[in-house]
């Protein structure tokens, strides 16, 4: 490279820096203004963003919702989001999250986020699809763990369960379940299993999962307290667990055409719930409730259970929760008009009927 080129590049390189710092710094200090209108009503309170500002993927807290933010501002043409932000559920202000800010024209930025009242994790992303998973304590407001990936291991489907971080870990031909305790630092290997298909879904007390190597109706229950295992055998292939309770697992069928389906462990058995759901991204709270975009369902047993949908009807066809699996309230996005809002629902506002 002959030395007017060298000094082209270089001039290129300042500028491209130097532009990309301008870039953070002017989210940054939009950020210090950045808020959502809080409308609080009888039974919900409303988060209204500004026209053209999208969300996704939150997490809440008591005071607090963390959520990925999608703006022109905050994006690029890869459409991923270049920082957490945190809604004071108070104000409506909107905080930048310390350490999760990127450079608007890079590569990398938030994929997606997770976690409960202690934990914000967040998965970042880049060009290559190289990820980087990383546990921010809430409290301590400082980041205590991370897990980058690289070509021989890839981290996915993490989650957080009280001071426990649970993932899968591939290598090859082979996906491994961890836990880490972010307490005391101890890692832990939980099982092995075939590396196809498998995500782990939560209850109360236990982990739900499947063994491929055992076939496609296999499920196995993993009780967090006592460590020991389960198997059972749903009689078809499944592709999503919505675990109700610790006894009762929900679930659609490879093909979800089927409807939905309800599995007592007591009993081995499995039921129809309903022939005309088939809304595989249902959301479940793992104490009961299950929510898809067709109807919600208060479950006690297999010939205790109650239905409504307020929430479909008075949101149709626009709700989106934070995630598709156990959340921790009815906090949803929905669009009105040129804007989107978060609803935040007391299930008080539910009305169940055994019709």
């Amino acid at each position: 490279m002959d030395k007017k080129v060298k000094i082209i590049v270089v001039a290129l390189t300042v500028l491209l820096i130097v532009g990309a710092g301008f870039a953070v710094h002017k989210i940054v200090q939009a950020n210090n203004v950045m808020r959502v209108q809080v409308v609080n009503e009888k039974d919900r309170t409303r988060f209204i963003g500004e026209d053209g500002v999208g969300f996704y993927s939150m997490v809440d807290t008591p005071d607090t919702i963390y959520t990925l933010v999608n703006t022109e501002g905050d994006t690029d043409s890869y459409n991923i989001a270049k920082a957490v932000y945190a809604i004071d559920k108070k104000t409506g202000k909107m905080d930048m999250v310390p350490g999760t800010s990127k450079m608007k024209f890079g590569m990398d930025g938030i994929d997606s986020t997770f976690g409960n009242e202690n934990y914000l994790g967040w998965v970042e992303a880049d060009a290559d699809y190289v990820t980087r998973t990383v546990i921010y304590d809430i409290a301590q407001e400082k980041v205590v763990k991370k897990w980058e990936g690289d070509d021989w291991n890839s981290y996915f489907d993490f989650h957080v369960k009280g001071h426990t971080v649970y993932w899968m870990e591939s290598r090859g031909k082979v996906d491994r379940i961890m836990s880490y305790d972010l307490k005391t630092g101890k890692e832990a290997q939980i099982d092995e299993v075939g590396a196809e298909g498998t995500v782990l879904a939560f209850s109360e007390h236990k982990m739900w999962y499947r063994d491929i190597r055992r076939g496609r109706g296999h499920l196995k229950g993993y009780d967090l307290r006592s460590e020991n295992y389960e198997i059972y055998d749903l009689g078809a292939g499944y592709s999503e667990l919505k675990p109700v309770n610790d006894n009762l697992v929900a679930y659609f069928k490879d093909n979800a055409v089927d409807g939905l389906f309800l599995y007592d462990t007591n009993l081995q058995k499995s039921v129809l719930l309903n022939k005309n759901d088939t809304g595989i991204k249902a959301n479940y709270d793992g104490k009961g409730l299950l929510i898809s975009d067709q109807l919600s369902y208060k479950i006690e047993s297999l010939d205790r259970i109650q239905y409504d949908n307020t929430i479909e009807s008075e949101y149709p066809d626009n709700h989106l929760f934070s995630t598709a699996e156990r959340i921790s309230s009815l906090l949803f996005i929905t669009n009105v008009d040129e804007h989107e809002e978060l609803i935040l629902m007391n299930q008080d506002a539910l009305r169940w009927s055994t019709k």
